[in-house]
C-alpha cells in the first residue's frame, strides 16, 4: 500500500486549486532534502556546504538551501538561503579573483581583508599543479585554515591521489591541520570516494539543486463519507503507523486505533499531525535546527541504500 503523507478533508473546491503548487513544494523539496541527506551520509563527519544555487532559477536559493541545510549540509552559500535558516553564508574564494589578481595576490588580499571570522581557504587549481600551489599557498598565508580543489572533470585526473600527495607534502610541512576542500561536480558518490582519499570538507551543487523529485500525487479517496478512489489508488482515508524500534511502516483506515507492530509487538507511533484546522494553523512549527538534528540522528540508522531515489 501507498503510504501517505498528508490528508486534506473538506470542501474540494475550497483547496482544489492549491493541489499543483502543493505538489510542488513537497516533491521538489523531498528530492533536495533527500539527496542532501545521501550527501551528509556519505561525508560522515566533514564539512558539506551546499553550492547549488547558481545552477536554478536565482528565485528558487532560499528553497534550495533551506532543505539542503535541513539535510544535513553544513552550511549554504547565498545570501538568501542563509537569511532563511537564519545562518551567514559560507564559501570561499572564486576563481575570477585569482584571474584577476593572480594567485598569490589573490591569497594576501583574502587574508587582509576578510573578517577574521571567515576562514582562509584558498583557491589553488587555477593554474597550476595543485601540490605545487598548496604548498606556495602555506607559504603565503600563515593562518591558512584549508586549501580549495575544483579542478574541472576533464582535467582532474585521479583526485584521490591529488589529495593524497597534497596531504603528505602539507605533513611533512608541519601543516597537516590544513584541510583539503574539494568541489565541482560531487555527487554522493564521490563524496565517499574522497572522504575515503583524504579530503576533509565539499562543496557539492549541481546534484543537490538537481535532485531527482520525490514522485507523490495528489488523490480523492473519500466522497461524502464514502470510499473511493481512482484505479491504482487505494479508497478511503488512511493514516500512516511507524515502529521506529524495527524501522516498520503500516498504513491504516483513518479511524482504526494504533496497530502493534509486526515484529517486536509494541504499540505503533501515528505520523498523522494536524497543521490546519478550519483553515487557521494550529501546529507550532519547530526551528529548521530541531528538525536537521532529529533527521542526523535517524540517519545513523541508515545506510545510503536506504535513501535510494
Amino acid at each position: 500500500v501507498l503510504i501517505p503523507v498528508m490528508a486534506i478533508e473538506g470542501e474540494y473546491t475550497e483547496f482544489c486549486e492549491y493541489e499543483t503548487p502543493v505538489l510542488g513544494f513537497i516533491c521538489h523539496a523531498s528530492g533536495i532534502l533527500t539527496k542532501a541527506i545521501r550527501v551528509r551520509k556519505a561525508a560522515g563527519d566533514k564539512l558539506c556546504l551546499s553550492f547549488g544555487i547558481r545552477r536554478m532559477h536565482p528565485a528558487l536559493s532560499p528553497f534550495i538551501d533551506f532543505y539542503a541545510f535541513m539535510g544535513g549540509c553544513d552550511g549554504v552559500s547565498s545570501i538568501t538561503g542563509a537569511e532563511a535558516i537564519n545562518e551567514k553564508p559560507k564559501g570561499t574564494m572564486p576563481h575570477a579573483l585569482i584571474i584577476l589578481m593572480g594567485e598569490e595576490e589573490a591569497w594576501k588580499a583574502f587574508d587582509e581583508e576578510m573578517p577574521p571570522e571567515v576562514p582562509r581557504i584558498a583557491l589553488i587549481d587555477t593554474y597550476g599543479d595543485e601540490k605545487i600551489q598548496a604548498i606556495r599557498a602555506v607559504e603565503t598565508v600563515k593562518n591558512l585554515t584549508g586549501v580549495r580543489l575544483d579542478t574541472p572533470g576533464s582535467r582532474r585526473g585521479d583526485m584521490g591521489k591529488i589529495i593524497q600527495e597534497i596531504k603528505w607534502e602539507l605533513k611533512i610541512r608541519g601543516k597537516e591541520n590544513v584541510m583539503i576542500f574539494i568541489s565541482g561536480g560531487l555527487d554522493e558518490y564521490e563524496v565517499k570516494k574522497l572522504k575515503s582519499a583524504g579530503a576533509d570538507g565539499f562543496g557539492v551543487g549541481t546534484s543537490l539543486s538537481n535532485a531527482r523529485t520525490v514522485d507523490y500525487a495528489m488523490d480523492v479517496v473519500e466522497v461524502e463519507g464514502k470510499p473511493c478512489a481512482k484505479k491504482g489508488k487505494y479508497g478511503g482515508r488512511k493514516r500512516p503507523f511507524y515502529c521506529e524500534k524495527d524501522r516498520v511502516f503500516v498504513v491504516k483506515k483513518f479511524e482504526e486505533e494504533s496497530p502493534f507492530c509486526p515484529i517486536c509487538k509494541e504499540k505503533m507511533e501515528s505520523l498523522f499531525v494536524q497543521y490546519i484546522k478550519d483553515g487557521e494553523i494550529v501546529y507550532e512549527f519547530e526551528d529548521i535546527r530541531k528538525i536537521r538534528k532529529r533527521i542526523l540522528k535517524q540517519l545513523e540508522k541508515f545506510s545510503l541504500e536506504n535513501f535510494e531515489i
